[in-house]
């Protein structure tokens, strides 16, 4: 009885799209295919979908805020010009008072209460315009925003040691643009910790 030693030739074929196709020809004619993934062509891990990078939070946090900002013009003086109108239709007699105030004085504290309430609603009607046009982020940045402010509530420095000569920096993280302003905002924050605990055991 003969016995034929199997032999295998292992042949590599040109990569497609980052697959290596490995040809194993056996001597007794029967040919094998494996497809071998190559380490070096992996590809890179992205980010889902549903989520933003910090670098494009960031920068569509200060579109936002710019828009609700600006948005605060118009609000107002919307809101001086319609109160004004009002009252300037109303009559006003000399002789009657409100509250023993002359009226005129009350229509113009109305007015002024008016513009300053035109103002407050303006950023709402920003982010809720800002919102309107940006539809494919909205969700995106309200995600990102809970992670944001869970993080600055997580690494703020203890409320509790805030005081008159050494008082917590930026406690709702406002003054954040940028990811390397949340980096020096965690050093203030460790910075405040331990000024804080120094006084406290000074005092003592």
């Amino acid at each position: 009885m003969t016995f034929q030693r199997l032999t295998c030739v292992r042949t590599t074929l040109p990569r497609i799209q980052g697959i290596s196709l490995v040809k194993r020809t056996f001597n007794s004619g029967r040919t094998h295919f494996e497809t071998l993934k190559t380490p070096s062509e992996k590809q890179p891990e992205t980010l889902s979908e549903t989520e933003l990078s910090w670098e494009e939070y960031f920068q569509l946090r200060r579109n936002r805020r710019t828009r609700e900002r600006l948005s605060s013009i118009p609000t107002t003086i919307v809101g001086v010009g319609l109160s004004s109108a009002y009252f300037a239709s109303l009559e006003v007699d000399p002789t009657q008072t409100i509250f023993g105030v002359d009226p005129l004085v009350i229509y113009a504290a109305g007015v002024v209460a008016s513009g300053f309430g035109g103002y407050l609603v303006g950023p709402l009607f920003g982010n809720g315009l800002w919102g309107l046009f940006h539809r494919n982020l909205a969700s995106k940045m309200d995600i990102r925003d809970k992670e944001f402010y869970q993080r600055i509530k997580k690494h703020r420095s203890d409320p509790s040691l805030n005081s008159f000569r050494n008082p917590v920096p930026d406690f709702y993280g406002e003054k954040i643009k940028s990811v390397s302003d949340y980096r020096s905002w965690l050093r203030k924050q460790r910075e405040h910790q331990r000024k804080a605990t120094f006084f406290l055991g000074k005092d003592e």
